[in-house]
């Protein structure tokens, strides 16, 4: 069975695969290229206090270049959203472990369960989690590679000569 498709520039890059230009055309065309933002707008319907976290990590996922678009903004609101509701569910859980009122702590334990489910396939879908980042397939031409010591040494020797 096929691995998933992979992008014309990480097949280029990993230099596996020889495609003639008709191919490589083709490949191109059928490929969606989405322009990077400089900024990420805030959803109308975020409330007013979620939105500097908003900014705040639609600037980390623009500057870690992972392909986030305008098209994202949707799921990272439900991402600061669901994070929200998490963590105040958390505090009613407490509360009611502290009164040991048992249906409420199962009350608010599934709903907390609930919350975590939804900001952990919101972060999932964004490549916020260390698992979501190992299954990106990244150009060869975007990872930096550092030279190990036999090049450095090669360098050197032609740089004499």
């Amino acid at each position: 069975m096929p691995g998933p498709r992979q992008r014309l520039s990480v097949l280029e890059g990993n230099g596996r695969k020889h495609l003639s230009k008709r191919e490589k055309a083709q490949r191109a065309d059928q490929e969606v290229d989405l322009p990077k933002p400089k900024t990420m707008r805030v959803p109308k319907w975020l409330p007013e206090e979620l939105r500097k976290e908003f900014r705040a990590l639609a600037k980390e996922l623009l500057a870690a270049d992972m392909g986030a678009a305008q098209l994202d903004r949707d799921t990272l609101g439900r991402y600061v959203v669901a994070q929200v509701q998490y963590a105040n569910a958390r505090v009613l859980v407490e509360d009611a472990l502290k009164a040991q009122d048992s249906t409420q702590v199962e009350k608010w334990t599934k709903a907390q369960d609930t919350y975590f489910k939804q900001a952990r396939a919101c972060a999932n879908d964004l490549g916020m989690t260390i698992t979501s980042r190992c299954r990106l397939v990244l150009p060869e031409g975007t990872r930096r590679n550092e030279p190990t010591p036999f090049e450095r040494m090669m360098e050197e020797r032609m740089a004499r000569a």
